[in-house]
């Protein structure tokens, strides 16, 4: 039950995304894909059934059509360096975003100065430094 509850949301979200989408080729996938899926409406009993046959292979299609789309899930292999590079640059901006978000008093120059360098590249915030 618990599968065929997911596998409905998985569906619902899929018409959601769908909408939303305007990447042709990221909208032909999925649309393919839900195509596929049989009307849970209809027949709960007959959807249990595709679930069983075709759900692990659906949902391998669903994730590869999203990562070739959308650019993800690469498999990083971050040197040290480079993960304390990537941790410090992340505490700065959450140090920002607690600044933002904290009751301490900020005039809205310097609150708007802390919007507009969040998540900046360090070479972008030393160049704002100069100006």
């Amino acid at each position: 039950m618990q599968l065929f509850a997911h596998i409905h949301a998985c569906g619902d979200a899929l018409s959601t995304i769908l909408g939303i989408v305007l990447d042709v080729g990221l909208y032909k996938s999925p649309q393919q894909l839900s195509d596929q899926l049989p009307n849970s409406r209809k027949s709960q009993e007959r959807f249990g059934l595709w679930c069983q046959t075709n759900y692990s292979t659906w949902a391998e299609q669903l994730k590869t059509t999203v990562i070739y789309y959308r650019n993800i899930n690469h498999q990083w292999e971050f040197s040290l360096e480079q993960q304390q590079v990537l941790q410090h640059y992340y505490d700065a901006n959450q140090l920002r975003l607690d600044c933002l978000h904290s009751n301490c008093e900020v005039t809205p120059a310097i609150r708007q100065e802390i919007k507009a360098t969040l998540l900046l590249l360090q070479k972008e915030l030393e160049d704002r430094e100069w100006e």
